[in-house]
């Protein structure tokens, strides 16, 4: 009727056991077969890359917050905005809770979004600036 074949696998069923840190000089046996150790986690190519993406933030949010210099179109800032203008219209308030960047670093790269004219600004009642989308085929993340 029915026959029950048992599988081996190729390293016989068993844990592969631990590895050793990759970084130079460093013996620490790493998990679950990961290159690298704990002390030496950044020198994995995708820590390094997330490292250098918070880096280039943090250079982006320091010009917005000095209001000196200008943030770069294909920057972090303008990318993120504009694929939140997808979703929805913001207030710079709102934008600055999102983006977790102050209401003045807001303000100014709402600026800078119209004065390249890839948003609309408008204002409320009370005078707070309203953040919008021109459309899809003005966006700059649509030339990726």
């Amino acid at each position: 009727m029915f026959e029950i074949v048992r599988q081996v696998l190729p390293d016989g069923g068993q844990h592969k056991g631990t590895s050793s840190c990759q970084a130079e000089k460093c013996k620490r046996a790493t998990r679950e077969g990961k290159p690298f150790c704990s002390g030496h986690i950044e020198q994995a190519s995708y820590v390094a890359s997330i490292l250098d993406i918070l880096e280039k933030r943090g250079v982006e949010e320091a010009i917005l917050e000095s209001g000196k210099g200008k943030v770069s179109g294909d920057g972090f800032f303008y990318k993120e905005t504009l694929l939140l203008l997808r979703t929805k219209d913001f207030t710079a308030k709102a934008l600055s809770r999102r983006l977790d960047i102050s209401h003045k670093a807001a303000d100014r790269l709402i600026r800078l979004l119209v004065a390249d004219k890839l948003a609309v600004a408008t204002a409320t009642q009370r005078g707070d600036l309203i953040l919008g989308g021109v459309g899809p085929q003005d966006l700059a993340l649509d030339k990726d």
